[in-house]
């Protein structure tokens, strides 16, 4: 592909690349205020990090890792609970560890905390 030397400074031009286009230059635009035109453009200040939220406190017998909801309720099935819903999903879910806010609790427990099971789910 051939390129002539008007395109490729033509492109270069709008870029901001071309040699001699740092060069300020004032221009008067028709609302009354003033623009430089032709500054190569600087970059923007990086954003802050955004902070990451404070996991939730869990309750009693709410859980951050399945490990430690195991150890917690030998004999006993663990459930994920979805804390905004109070519903909580079976191991064999596609929800199961998955929403925003919850927790791993122990099934025998659930109900007493007012949680119910999610209505489509079968026990394992």
């Amino acid at each position: 592909m051939k390129f002539s030397s008007c395109s490729v400074a033509a492109v270069l031009l709008a870029l901001g690349l071309a040699a001699g286009s740092a060069a300020a230059q004032t221009t008067t635009n028709p609302f009354g205020g003033t623009a430089q035109t032709g500054t190569p453009a600087q970059a923007a200040p990086a954003p802050a990090p955004k902070k990451a939220k404070a996991p939730a406190a869990l309750g009693t017998g709410q859980f951050a890792s399945e490990t430690e909801a195991k150890a917690s309720c030998p004999g006993d099935t663990v459930v994920w609970a979805n804390l905004s819903s109070k519903v909580y999903h079976y191991s064999t879910a596609k929800t199961y560890g998955k929403t925003k806010h919850g927790a791993y609790i122990c099934e025998k427990g659930s109900a007493a905390a007012g949680f119910r099971a999610a209505k489509k789910e079968q026990r394992p």
